[in-house]
């Protein structure tokens, strides 16, 4: 398809897309049928696991009209018109298991190694049970590296509850010694860091995904977000669009807020004033 002087749209997913309670409301499927009869694509990039991201294409429709949708922050991206991976891209085993051993015997931190289908952790939690029940992924509880069987397209570790700023500054600083000459580290927070592929984040995928389909500098790129891995995405587009539910420092950095938060069809509310008027 011909996007020469279109739009294309990159969203996010929780908190922006997908309402609280994790579904899509009717609107939301609706405008993306819109877009897709203006010739217009929307485009879903999460942090979600690539199983999940794909069934969520598939709810929002864009297996139907052959969208694109990219997972694990941009470590994955599906065309779903010609069924190809346009990044598929792994941990290498070795950087799985130093940052495995390093922290189950080193660290007191919880890290969640992410797979397509199977999330690992080295003890059971509410919140990553939660998570990888959402994502319908298996839940796996690992006491050695060997156990993590499948590949891992990102990691998070997150530090234990009371780390002071200084020991989070000191760990952070440990993190990207130890493992940032092969990989990416994104720290979101002062306990939650992400380790990833080299050059993957959110705006890596938008750039992919441009240079995928050919886009020049007369088709307008928006971009809508509500967390801290969003920046990137924001940078890489004309328009970012922080939710009105966003954290602040996005709300800083965006070109625009909506007037609804995700519960309300803010993405949606959005784009039938402001893109398809």
């Amino acid at each position: 398809m011909n996007y020469k002087g279109k739009t294309i749209i990159f969203s996010d997913l929780d908190s922006t897309l997908l309402r609280n309670n994790h579904y899509f409301s009717k609107k939301t499927k609706q405008v993306v049928k819109d877009l897709h009869e203006q010739g217009i694509l929307l485009v879903p990039i999460t942090a979600r696991s690539t199983k999940d991201i794909l069934d969520q294409g598939k709810r929002l429709g864009l297996e139907e009209i052959g969208g694109i949708c990219a997972g694990n922050n941009g470590s994955q991206i599906f065309d779903f018109r010609n069924k190809k991976w346009i990044v598929n891209e792994f941990l290498s085993k070795e950087l799985v298991k130093a940052v495995f051993d390093t922290f189950y015997e080193t660290y007191k931190a919880k890290v969640h190694f992410y797979g397509d289908d199977t999330t690992y952790v080295f003890n059971e939690g509410k919140m990553s049970m939660y998570w990888a029940q959402m994502m319908a992924t298996d839940y796996v509880v690992a006491a050695s590296a060997e156990e993590i069987n499948k590949p891992i397209s990102h990691l998070t570790i997150v530090l234990k509850k009371g780390t002071t700023t200084a020991e989070s500054e000191s760990a952070i600083k440990d993190i990207k010694t130890r493992f940032g000459k092969n990989s990416d580290i994104h720290v979101y927070t002062e306990r939650v860091i992400e380790i990833c592929p080299k050059n993957i984040s959110k705006g890596y995928a938008v750039k992919k995904i441009k240079d995928y389909l050919k886009l020049d500098d007369t088709v307008k790129t928006y971009a809508f977000g509500d967390g801290p891995n969003d920046f990137p995405m924001f940078e890489a587009v004309d328009m970012g669009v922080a939710l009105s539910n966003a954290i602040s420092s996005l709300k800083d950095i965006a070109q625009d807020v909506t007037e609804d938060s995700n519960d309300d069809d803010g993405v949606a509310n959005y784009i039938y004033k402001n893109v398809l008027k």
